[in-house]
């Protein structure tokens, strides 16, 4: 008996012995993973803002990260907010580059669902530049993380308005760096090949995880593991894009510091939304001139999320007892953009939308709408005049709301 018990120990020791000499091995370990990783970084780009950002963070000043883009931004498919690719990618820089515990590396996530670029421009001041916390003096983000490479497809400007916040950004005058994010659909879908030709003019980092990853599904990892449906990661996706971006950055901080971009080159599709001012139902304007007429209200069922809360929660919202007045805005612009609440329901109807007196866009929501924000271009002139725009419900009895209106 006492023989078997020896036994049995000397057995139990070497198990554990065997544990502590070996650590388990997992996918982030096999090189494949890390060759997937570097095959992500599309370009590391000009490293001189990031690195002049990242020895700042280290000195103890507070500085801001920022994330914009669609629903993956917004942390879709991820189950909980903490494990989206935004949420983990602060708490990765700030471990890594931030002091005092991170604590002086701030964070504002702009991501909301279902909408394209031209809608994250119009958001950029309110939802990004203005909830840039009061510790960092600036009241700029140093950092900016653009994600909208699945959410551009046949938006209305034709990626002018993502060239125009991606050149409006890097001319803020605290020189941010600004990173491009490539994400990727179940069925290989998205714009990079378009929208990298914007970060390749101003030499920006960019991120794909379709050139990463994408080639991996179905062999070292199922594509039931990534995706979380047709569009969205898993909160293991996340993960995955949240390592690819620090792949990038840490390739960017070890290399030798370039010299200062050149921002000064020929747009790629064009900057000409540079300046757009949006406004909202409480903007206070004396460049435009707003009557509400039959849009007096505010849409209490305007779409709400974790990161942001109510988008753009201040609207435009003609109530089914509204009167028929139209919702009227004159001023000096020669663009004009304009965000309407899709959705559903059956008590909302269609409404027109004039220029001048001419109806250019009639719009109406549908059984494949779910309340988010679509954006049409009504006005896309080369010199600015006085125009008058109007929107007026169709329908009466129906509802109908207005979330933004971008003038530039």
């Amino acid at each position: 008996m006492k023989k078997w018990v020896s036994v049995l120990m000397i057995l139990m020791l070497l198990c554990v012995s065997t544990a502590w000499g070996e650590e388990k091995k997992t996918m982030f370990d096999e090189e494949w993973y890390r060759q997937a990783l570097r095959d992500s970084v599309m370009s590391v780009g000009n490293n001189a803002r990031l690195k002049k950002v990242i020895e700042r963070a280290q000195s103890g000043e507070v500085i801001t990260l920022a994330t914009i883009g669609g629903s993956i931004t917004e942390g879709a498919g991820a189950s909980s907010y903490k494990e989206c690719w935004a949420s983990r990618f602060h708490i990765r820089f700030r471990t890594e580059y931030g002091a005092a515990n991170g604590s002086n590396v701030c964070f504002v996530n702009a991501g909301v669902g279902g909408t394209p670029s031209p809608f994250g421009y119009m958001r950029y001041q309110r939802e990004v530049v203005n909830r840039v916390p009061a510790a960092d003096t600036d009241g700029l983000p140093d950092v900016v993380v653009i994600e909208f490479s699945v959410n551009d497809w046949e938006e209305p400007t034709k990626h002018r308005c993502f060239e125009s916040m991606v050149k409006e950004i890097l001319d803020a005058p605290n020189e941010p760096a600004v990173i491009l994010l490539f994400a990727v659909f179940r069925n290989g879908f998205n714009l990079q090949n378009d929208l990298r030709r914007i970060g390749k003019n101003y030499d920006l980092m960019m991120v794909s995880i379709k050139d990463g990853f994408y080639g991996h599904f179905g062999k070292e990892l199922k594509k039931e593991g990534f995706f979380s449906d047709e569009y969205h990661p898993t909160s293991l996706g996340h993960r995955i894009m949240t390592d690819c971006l620090m792949q990038a950055v840490t390739e960017a901080a070890e290399a030798e510091t370039d010299a200062a971009p050149d921002l000064d080159v020929k747009p790629v599709y064009g900057t000409d939304f540079m300046g757009l001012k949006t406004i909202f139902g409480d903007t206070e304007t004396e460049e435009f001139t707003v009557d509400r007429g039959g849009f007096p209200g505010s849409d209490s069922g305007s779409y709400h999320n974790q990161p942001v809360g109510w988008v753009c929660g201040k609207n435009f919202y003609h109530n089914v007892k509204d009167p028929m007045d139209p919702l009227t805005v004159r001023g000096i612009f020669r663009k004009c953009l304009v965000a309407w609440k899709a959705t559903n329901s059956a008590s909302f109807g269609a409404a027109e939308i004039l220029i001048d007196g001419r109806v250019v866009k009639t719009v109406k929501g549908g059984k494949d709408k779910w309340g988010q924000s679509e954006v049409v271009l009504v006005l896309d002139e080369k010199e600015a005049a006085e125009h008058t725009l109007e929107i007026r419900v169709t329908e009466e009895g129906k509802a109908f709301t207005v979330t933004a209106i971008g003038l530039q």
